[in-house]
């Protein structure tokens, strides 16, 4: 399980970088490029956010993908996504910005999936050359600028079987 944890940062800054490392190297079909500084140029990335509480999907490029750490080639074990995680600007699936905290994608359990494209501005995962990762991310806060995800431990209604409890209200 990946976990996301959004902070306020002191810059004032309206978005955080989220870094993902993903083992994901066995599953690619295209032959990896980098720039000199570690960019992955080629294959291109999608990557998928399906909220399990509202069953909502965001779809988006990841802002930046290295393959490289400390100069060392690290595509054989893993790629670096960075990911800009927003609670104030508007999504642009394009830079990588994902708005969260909101009614439709509130902090909580997300589907997460990362696709292989052939090219960056496609969004739709039926092109995909192949889904690369499937896992299960949570995404919450460090501190108080946004009202956080509160989830309650029932332990006490082994006997009642009927009862049904939401534990996520919004």
């Amino acid at each position: 399980m990946y976990q996301i944890e959004l902070y306020q940062p002191a810059s004032g800054l309206n978005w955080i970088f989220s870094i993902q490392p993903i083992d994901i190297k066995q599953e690619l079909q295209t032959s990896v490029t980098m720039s000199e500084v570690g960019l992955v140029t080629d294959p291109f990335f999608l990557m998928e956010f399906k909220s399990q509480y509202t069953k909502k999907i965001k779809r988006f490029n990841p802002s930046l993908v290295y393959g490289l750490q400390s100069g060392v080639d690290i595509t054989e074990r893993y790629f670096w996504f960075f990911l800009r995680i927003t609670w104030a600007l508007d999504d642009d699936p394009s830079l990588g910005y994902v708005k969260v905290g909101t009614i439709e994608f509130p902090y909580g359990f997300y589907d997460f999936k990362v696709y292989e494209m052939s090219s960056a501005g496609d969004y739709d995962p039926s092109n995909a050359l192949g889904t690369l990762f499937e896992g299960t991310m949570n995404l919450s806060q460090k501190g108080t600028f946004k009202e956080p995800v509160n989830y309650k431990e029932y332990t006490n209604n082994d006997a009642d079987t009927e009862s049904i409890y939401i534990t996520n209200p919004l």
